[in-house]
C-alpha cells in the first residue's frame, strides 16, 4: 500500500505596518475568503483520507484579527466606503485594487464583473485609473465593490449560502444594503476557521502542523554562510549568525499553536522547506518529532543523484519514499522529503488540464510507486510525500481546485492501495533510515539564492543584522521593557517573504509594500529603542526597477502669495501628485492629500494639502521637506507660531542653518523656498519628498517610491 501524505501548506507574511496600524496589503483576508475553509471542508468529505494543514503562527494572528473585523485592509476600505460619496481618490483606489483578482478564474466567474474591467481597460497606471473614473456612474461603483469582494467567496459558500448565492445571481443593480449583507457573510466565514481547523485537528482526520512564528529561513538566522554550502563562491553579506533567534522563532512558533489549537504539533514544515544541520538541531531541542523538506535536499544530503523512470517515478524507489532521521545532541528527529514531481504538478501543470484526467493522471503515479516499491522486493510500505502551498495553486484551477481534489480524495479511498495518511501517521510503522547529514537547502533549487543571491537580498541582510546588533547593544544596557516590542518588530522583519521580492528572479505588484514594510519593521526596532531611524532605511533597497513617483510636472512658471490660502488660479501651473489614500493618518482625518509644486523667480513653491486645514495639523505634527538625506526644511507651529528651520545632516545629527524661506499655514499650507538654497541643483534638477512627522516617528512620506523631480533650465550664455 502507498501511504500519500499531503501537507498543505498555508502562510502570509505580516501586513501590519507597525509603526501606524495600518494593513498594507489584503491578501490575509482574500484567501480566507476563497481558500483557507474551503480546504478544509473538501478533504472532510471523504472521511478516510487523512492529511497535514500546517498554518504559521503569524497567518494565526491575521486571521484572527480579519475574524474581528481588524483587517481594514485598502481592498476592504475601497470595498466598504458608501459609492455615492466616493471622492476621487476613492475611486481610484477602487479601480486599483478591486479588481486585483485572477482574471480568468475569479474575476471571470462573472459576466459583470467582466464587463467592469473592459470598462477600465487594461491600464493599472495612476494615469490609466485616472482616465477611466469618470466613466464609472455611482451604480458602477457600487457593482463593483460588491462583485470585488463577492468573486473571493468560497465556491461552496457562493453556491450554498442564500444570501451569497442571491447576490450571485443577482450580478448588477447592487444597492448599499446588498454590500451590507455581503460584508455579514464574509465576518460569518471568517470567523468559522480557526474554530474549523480546531476541530479538525481533534477529530483525527486533520493533523495541525506549524512552521516558524514569522516564517524565517532558518539555515539564514542561524548563518548566513550556509547559502555557501551550496554555492562555495557565493557573494554573502557581513555574516549573520545567530541559532539563538531561529530557536526563539520555533519555541514562540510551539507556543502560539498551542494556545490556539490547544496543544503544540508534533511536526513542523520550516519556512519554504529549507534546512540545515544547524536548523534541524533547533528544531529537535524544541521536541519536534518531525519536520520536512524537499527531494533536491535529500540528494544534495546524501551526494548522490535520483532519478526519474519512464513512469515518473523516483529511482532508487527506496530513498525518496520512505522517512529518514536525523541524530543530533539534542535527540534525534525525523525527516521527510516530497516528491518534488507530483507536487509541482499540482502546484503549477494540472490547473491547465481538465480535473477529472488529471487526478486520474495524479492517482496512477501514486499506483506506479507502489509497483515500483513492490518489485524491488522491499519490505515496508512506500511514503509519497506531497507538500506544496495550499492557497497559490487554486485560483488557476478553473473550478477553484475543488473538482480535482475532490477527484484524488475519493480515488485515494476508493482504491485498496492508497492511503491518505498525516505525516505523523506516515512514520508509524516503519523503521527510518539514519540521514548522515542535512544538507543546507530549500526547495527550490535545493539553495537559498531566492533569499540571499542578490545584491539587494544581501542589502536586507545587512540592514537586518545592523538592527540586531542594535538589540543586542540595547539589551546590555537598555530597560527590558522599552526593548520588548522592538524585538518583535525584529522578529518580524525576519520573515522570507521581504528578500523573496528582491533582486530580479521575482516581480510583483506590490514589490514596493513588501519592501516598505521590511524595512519599517526595522524602522520600528530603532524607534523602540529610543534611537534615530538609520537613513538607509529611509529609502527603497530595490535596484533592479527605476520607480518614479506618480505626478503631473509643472506646465509654466508659479509665482504664488505665500498666504496658506489658495487663490484663483495662481496654483494652475503647478505640478500635482496625490497622496496614495493609506495608513492609519488618512483614516484618522489627517495626513497629506495633494502636493502642488513648480518653480518660479528663482523659487521652489510647494503648497501641501491635508485632510484638515494645515493650521491645526501643524500645530500636533511637522511637515518635512527633505532634499536627499543632506538638507531638511522642518515646518511646524507648536506654540501658534509657524516656524521654519532648515537643517543639514552632519555625523552627529543635524545643524541649523539660515534660511530664506517663506510658508504660511491656514486652510493649506505654502512654502517658497530659494532654489540656491536647495542642494543637488548642480546636477540639473531638484529632488525632494515632503514628510509627515510626529515627534521622531516619520508617520507619512510622498511620495513613497521615488522623489518628486524638478527639471532646472540651464541659463542662456
Amino acid at each position: 500500500m502507498v501511504r500519500v501524505a499531503f501537507l498543505w501548506h498555508m502562510h502570509q507574511p505580516p501586513y501590519r505596518d507597525p509603526l501606524d496600524g495600518s494593513v498594507v496589503l489584503p491578501w490575509v483576508r482574500l484567501h480566507a475568503l476563497k481558500d483557507y475553509l474551503g480546504m478544509l471542508r473538501v478533504l472532510e468529505e471523504t472521511h478516510e483520507v487523512h492529511a497535514t494543514f500546517n498554518l504559521v503562527p503569524v497567518l494565526l494572528d491575521q486571521l484572527e484579527a480579519c475574524a474581528r473585523g481588524e483587517a481594514d485592509d485598502p481592498h476592504q476600505r475601497a470595498s466598504m466606503v458608501p459609492a455615492a460619496d466616493m471622492d476621487e481618490a476613492q475611486r481610484l483606489s477602487a479601480l486599483k485594487w478591486l479588481f486585483m483578482a485572477q482574471e480568468q478564474n475569479v474575476l471571470g466567474r462573472h459576466p459583470r464583473f467582466k464587463e467592469l474591467l473592459g470598462q477600465r481597460g487594461p491600464r493599472r497606471d495612476e494615469g490609466g485609473l485616472r482616465a477611466a473614473a469618470p466613466h464609472f456612474s455611482t451604480q458602477d461603483m457600487l457593482d463593483l465593490q460588491v462583485l470585488g469582494k463577492l468573486a473571493w467567496f468560497d465556491l461552496e459558500w457562493q453556491e450554498k449560502d442564500p444570501v451569497v448565492r442571491g447576490l450571485a445571481e443577482k450580478q448588477r443593480g447592487f444597492t448599499e444594503a446588498d454590500k451590507a449583507a455581503l460584508a455579514e457573510r464574509e465576518r460569518a466565514l471568517l470567523g468559522e476557521i480557526l474554530p474549523a481547523y480546531r476541530r479538525a485537528g481533534e477529530g483525527g482526520q486533520v493533523e495541525l502542523s506549524a512552521s516558524p512564528y514569522y516564517h524565517p529561513i532558518l539555515p539564514l538566522l542561524c548563518d548566513t554562510d550556509a547559502h555557501r554550502e551550496a554555492h562555495p563562491e557565493a557573494s554573502v553579506p557581513r555574516r549573520f549568525r545567530h541559532p539563538e533567534d531561529a530557536l526563539d522563532q520555533v519555541q514562540r512558533a510551539l507556543a502560539r499553536h498551542a494556545a490556539v489549537f490547544g496543544r503544540p504539533p508534533s511536526g513542523m514544515w520550516p519556512s519554504e522547506g529549507s534546512v540545515s544541520d544547524e536548523a534541524v538541531l533547533q528544531m529537535a531541542r524544541t521536541g519536534l518529532r518531525w519536520t520536512a523538506s524537499d527531494e533536491a535536499v535529500l540528494e544534495r544530503s546524501l551526494g548522490g543523484t535520483l532519478q526519474r523512470d519512464p513512469g515518473g517515478i523516483a529511482q532508487p524507489v527506496d530513498l525518496l519514499y520512505r522517512p529518514w532521521m536525523r541524530d543530533t545532541e539534542a535527540g534525534p528527529i525525523a525527516l521527510l522529503f516530497r516528491d518534488h514531481v507530483l507536487s509541482d504538478l499540482i502546484g503549477f501543470t494540472y490547473s491547465r488540464q481538465a480535473p477529472e484526467p488529471a487526478a486520474a493522471d495524479f492517482l496512477q503515479r501514486l499506483r506506479k510507486v507502489g509497483e515500483s516499491w513492490r518489485g524491488t522486493g522491499l519490505a515496508g510500505e512506500p511514503v509519497v510525500g506531497v507538500f506544496l502551498d495550499g492557497e497559490n495553486a487554486w485560483e488557476h484551477y478553473r473550478d477553484g481546485g475543488r473538482v480535482f481534489l475532490r477527484a484524488v480524495y475519493q480515488g485515494i479511498a476508493r482504491d485498496r492501495h492508497l492511503k491518505g495518511v498525516s505525516v505523523s501517521e506516515a512514520l508509524e510503522g516503519q523503521a527510518p533510515r539514519a540521514l548522515p547529514r542535512v544538507f543546507a537547502g530549500s526547495w527550490i533549487h535545493a539553495d537559498f539564492s531566492v533569499w540571499i543571491g542578490h545584491a539587494d537580498d544581501r542589502r536586507a541582510w545587512d540592514l537586518l543584522g545592523d538592527a540586531r546588533d542594535a538589540l543586542a547593544a540595547h539589551e546590555a544596557s537598555g530597560p527590558p521593557e522599552k526593548g520588548e516590542k522592538a524585538w518583535e518588530s525584529y522578529r518580524a522583519a525576519c520573515a522570507s517573504d521581504w528578500c523573496w521580492w528582491y533582486g530580479d528572479d521575482r516581480h510583483s505588484e506590490n514589490d514596493y509594500e513588501f519592501d516598505r514594510l521590511f524595512r519599517r519593521h526595522l524602522q520600528a526596532v530603532y524607534l523602540g529603542l529610543g534611537l534615530p531611524v538609520p537613513d538607509a532605511l529611509l529609502e527603497t533597497v530595490i535596484t533592479t526597477r527605476h520607480l518614479e513617483a506618480a505626478a503631473r510636472p509643472p506646465r509654466g512658471p508659479l509665482s504664488p502669495s505665500i498666504d496658506g490660502a489658495v487663490s484663483d488660479g495662481e496654483w494652475d501651473p503647478a505640478g500635482i501628485h496625490h497622496a496614495p489614500r493609506a495608513g492609519s493618518m488618512g483614516r484618522s482625518g489627517h495626513g497629506v492629500e495633494t502636493i502642488r509644486f513648480g518653480l518660479g523667480e528663482g523659487t521652489l513653491y510647494l503648497l501641501v494639502e491635508t485632510s484638515t486645514p494645515a493650521q491645526t495639523l501643524l500645530a500636533e505634527m511637522e511637515v518635512v521637506v527633505t532634499f536627499g538625506t543632506a538638507v531638511r526644511y522642518r515646518l511646524g507651529a507648536a506654540g501658534g507660531t509657524l516656524a521654519v528651520h532648515r537643517e543639514r545632516r552632519n555625523g552627529d545629527g543635524w545643524t541649523a542653518l539660515p534660511s530664506e524661506t517663506k510658508a504660511a499655514a491656514g486652510a493649506v499650507l505654502e512654502v517658497g523656498i530659494p532654489v540656491a538654497e536647495i542642494p543637488g541643483r548642480e546636477r540639473g534638477r531638484l529632488e525632494f519628498r515632503v514628510l509627515l512627522r510626529q515627534g521622531e516617528t516619520e508617520l507619512e512620506r510622498h511620495p513613497e517610491v521615488a522623489p518628486l523631480r524638478i527639471p532646472l533650465e540651464e541659463k542662456k550664455r
